[in-house]
This record gives structure tokens, C-alpha cells and sequence, in this order.
């Protein structure tokens, strides 16, 4: 994948619904592919102008989920070339290859939970050339230490909410959000990829890790927070 430019930059993906994939259709999606999301720099983010890719999943009856994994393909948003293909490979593991095939990386999420001790939710990407492992944990440790001594101010304000909707008859719209801030680390270089929460923002180092893994990771980590 061309990058627009050797330093680090930052990017969104947006979720859309799904959009039939355009005429000529590219040779390596199928026949009932259609556009599931797209990456855009930070500098262009108005709905007009050219993504940075396109995500391409198959059309089906179910959305995404991490229970109903569905391939999807990550093209060139400028000339349409395919730049990579992530199909799952187990439960939470997916693989990430080249479009000749040759593997990239494999990535896998490890479910988070409280006891017997609290672990954070982690994406992890194995890549394959050059070998090395980048991980990131949902949240950093002290957000979630302030998240859990305010906790129960959160859960009286929900209460109150709750309580609120149910008697003026309002959808609750409003949702406790818990610390989302992501940053992919591999030894010897550092933070290659992080991800912000209040604004939703990628901040990547394409010298650091392929661009192909780390747009993959980042759709795989934006579609469990919103779909």
C-alpha cells in the first residue's frame, strides 16, 4: 500500500452502511462484495474526498461480529488496487495477507476480564517479515483505576438516567464509556500504532509497522466498538 507520506500521520475509519461495491468490480472481491467502511486521514475527512482505502466485506445477512467473523479486503482508496485480504483463521485470530497471497501477519484478540485479576482486552498482530510481535491493550492502566474509584458515581448517574427515560418515555442514548485509548507497542520501536478514544483517531508510524497490518488491526479494533 502507497502511503501518502514516510512520517507518522493519522487517520479514522468510518463505519458505513453497506454500499454495493462500483462497476468494473476489481477482479479479487466477489461477486456480492460491498463497502463497509473506509480509512481517511485526519487531513481529509470530509465525505467527498478520495478515502485513503476502502474495506470491502461479502454481503450477508448478519453484520460483523466476534461471533459471525466475516472476510474483508483493503483496497487502494486512489486507484483501487488490492492491498491486503483478512480472513479468520479461529475464534478471535485472523489473517492478514499480501494480495499474491503471502501471509503479513496473524491477529488475534484476547478477551478481557476482572477475576481472578483484571486484564485489559488486547489485539496483538504477529507480523511474519520482519518478525516481531505488536500488542495493545484496551485503556491505559491509571484511566481504568480512576474508571473503578469513580464507579459508583457512574452507576448512580446511569440510575438516575435510566429511571428519567423510563418515565418521560426517551430512549437512553447515553452510555457510560469506559477507557478506550489503545496503544500498539512492539520492543525495539516503541508505540507503532495509538489510538485515541475522545476522538476516535489513529496516530501511525509507517516506518515502524507494515500500513496493511496496522489498517487491519484498526478496522477489526473500530468494528468491536461500533458494530
Amino acid at each position: 500500500m502507497n502511503n501518502v507520506t514516510s512520517t507518522p500521520y493519522s487517520f479514522v475509519v468510518s463505519v458505513n452502511n453497506p454500499v454495493p461495491a462500483s462497476d468494473p468490480r476489481p477482479l479479487h472481491l466477489p461477486p456480492d462484495a460491498e463497502t463497509a467502511s473506509t480509512i481517511r486521514l485526519t487531513t481529509a475527512r470530509r465525505r467527498e474526498d478520495t478515502p485513503q482505502a476502502r474495506v470491502f466485506t461479502p454481503r450477508t445477512v448478519q453484520r460483523w461480529s466476534r461471533q459471525a467473523p466475516v472476510p474483508f479486503w483493503i483496497d487502494n482508496g486512489r486507484d483501487g488496487s488490492p492491498s491486503c485480504s483478512v480472513r479468520p483463521a479461529a475464534p478471535d485470530a485472523y489473517d492478514v495477507h499480501a494480495p499474491d497471497g503471502t501471509p503479513l501477519a496473524r491477529i488475534t484478540r484476547r478477551t478481557g476480564r476482572l477475576l481472578p485479576w483484571p486484564r485489559r482486552v488486547q489485539w496483538s498482530a504477529q507480523c511474519i517479515s520482519p518478525p516481531r510481535t505488536v500488542t495493545g491493550r484496551s485503556g491505559t492502566w491509571y484511566a481504568w483505576l480512576i474508571y473503578g474509584v469513580t464507579a459508583p458515581v457512574w452507576f448512580l448517574a446511569a440510575l438516575g438516567v435510566a429511571v428519567y427515560s423510563f418515565f418521560a418515555g426517551e430512549p437512553d442514548d447515553d452510555t457510560i464509556a469506559r477507557p478506550t485509548r489503545t496503544r500498539w507497542r512492539t520492543p525495539g520501536a516503541g508505540t507503532v500504532l495509538d489510538y485515541r478514544g475522545v476522538n476516535k483517531i489513529y496516530r501511525f508510524d509507517p516506518q515502524r509497522l507494515d500500513a496493511r497490518v496496522a489498517y487491519a488491526l484498526a478496522v477489526l479494533h473500530t468494528w468491536e466498538r461500533e458494530r
